[in-house]
């Protein structure tokens, strides 16, 4: 091993390599492997990966996708920058060629600074410096990660944007919340939208809890709201459509009003 850390560049056999002990992405698309590995078998391998020793084996720092598609055409080595490094270096150099990636989801972006922040011990303002974001984005980003699975799933696979789940996320009733989610999903939302269904879900809930509020009833997002007017002897409210149209004149109603 020592002669292959003199070198910059090294020859690697393939089985002494491990892939990285944290993967920051969620999915890797096997199609994009494929397609990485045609590539390498017809023009070759124009960027080596790097790896850093641990123990008598390599672990991959940066370059896993085209290991993988080595991997794939059978390759029994790899071309290979070999440095050592510390676990932190390791997982920053990660993160940075994860973050370049114009297809990371905002959850796999949670995860990557989670894993700096609880693993590597970096504070939200190192990470935001590091890597060019605003330390408010780097908490918004940790705030997916206490969101409830589907929120998250949803997120991650981009049929929601990350302001609609941070508006349906209050919604702590997970059925209701599935329901406003399919909406949300096949429909379409947008942020405005979402506060508002989260908004009339939190007013039937204040209803229930109220005295008498027992029989309120829940409307869905798409489902039509009554509309109340007050009687005009009683005083009381009326649904629209509910009201019986009466032609009396002024002394007439005085005197029912007075008899009532």
């Amino acid at each position: 091993m020592s002669k292959l850390l003199k070198r910059k560049i090294s020859d690697v056999l393939m089985i002494e390599i491990d892939e990285p002990g944290v993967i920051d992405r969620m999915e890797i698309d096997p199609d994009g492997i494929t397609e990485l590995a045609e590539n390498i078998s017809e023009i070759g391998l124009l960027q080596p990966v790097l790896l850093r020793p641990v123990k008598d084996r390599y672990e991959i720092v940066a370059g896993h996708r085209r290991f993988l598609a080595c991997q794939r055409l059978g390759l029994p080595s790899i071309d290979a920058v070999v440095k050592e490094m510390t676990n932190q270096e390791a997982a920053i150099i990660r993160a940075s060629e994860n973050l370049s990636r114009e297809n990371l989801t905002p959850l796999e972006e949670s995860n990557i600074f989670a894993n700096l922040i609880t693993n590597h011990k970096m504070t939200m303002e190192q990470v935001a410096k590091k890597f060019g974001y605003k330390a408010g984005t780097i908490k918004r980003r940790l705030e997916i990660l206490r969101m409830p699975p589907q929120l998250q799933d949803a997120v991650h696979k981009k049929r929601i944007s990350v302001s609609v789940a941070e508006a349906l996320w209050p919604v702590s009733d997970l059925t209701h919340l599935d329901y406003l989610l399919s909406f949300a999903i096949d429909g379409g939302c947008t942020k405005e939208v979402a506060v508002s269904w989260c908004k009339d879900w939190k007013d039937v809930e204040r209803r229930k809890k109220s005295p008498g509020g027992e029989g309120v009833q829940d409307f869905g997002p798409n489902e039509p709201r009554p509309t109340y007017v007050p009687c005009d002897l009683c005083v009381q409210a009326m649904e629209i459509g509910q009201e019986t149209v009466l032609r009396v004149c002024p002394k007439c109603i005085k005197i029912i009003k007075e008899n009532m």
